[in-house]
């Protein structure tokens, strides 16, 4: 079944649930490693190649992990969610829409501050997606002792990660917690429907 039911996860939802899930997992070590390439390049002994195989590998998932979750939400707008677990108290289906609801917004925040972030540097730096180099600018290019400049959006996006892992890993638990602990299959309807 494509669609979600009130009991069951549609497959559109499972796939793009697992697929974003895949990306995340590819670009929070991929921003590290291009983080390290740009840092090294800046010191005078990294190799500028790297540096931008590297951006273009990250800006190019993070576009799609936007565009995919933007696609998600689209979906999940015409389609209804499952319920909870019925056994679930009060408190722990605020927990759980809260989480959701965040996952949401840092999905969406986290790529848009990194593109802000590019944007706004004042130097020439490429914004890639796949081989276009030429991604228009989200935010105008600061200007010297602008606020709204690269590190103002560079520290948002370093935030969202940060916020990003915790919420993740609340996540990853519950999920957990009710597949192995309250035996509700949570997590397999998520991942068999």
């Amino acid at each position: 079944m494509l669609r979600n039911t009130p009991e069951h996860w549609g497959l559109i939802t499972r796939s793009l649930h697992w697929l974003i899930a895949a990306m995340i997992l590819v670009q929070l070590p991929l921003g590290f490693l291009m983080v390290d390439a740009y840092d090294a390049w800046q010191a005078g002994h990294g190799d500028p190649a790297l540096v931008m195989r590297l951006s273009q590998a990250h800006n190019t998932n993070g576009f799609l992990i936007l565009i995919l979750v933007m696609l998600r939400l689209s979906w999940r707008l015409g389609n209804p969610s499952p319920e909870l677990p019925g056994a679930l108290l009060a408190w722990q289906r605020f927990v759980a829409r809260v989480t959701h609801i965040a996952l949401y917004a840092l999905l969406i925040l986290f790529p848009l501050s990194g593109w802000a972030a590019l944007s706004a540097y004042d130097g020439d730096f490429p914004i890639y997606f796949f081989a276009w180099d030429n991604v228009f600018r989200l935010v105008p290019q600061a200007t010297p002792g602008s606020p709204f400049n690269s590190d103002l959006y560079g520290e948002i996006h370093e935030t969202c990660w940060k916020i990003g892992a915790v919420i993740l890993l609340l996540h990853i638990s519950a999920a957990l917690w009710h597949e192995y602990i309250r035996r509700d299959g949570a997590l397999s309807r998520m991942w068999r429907g």
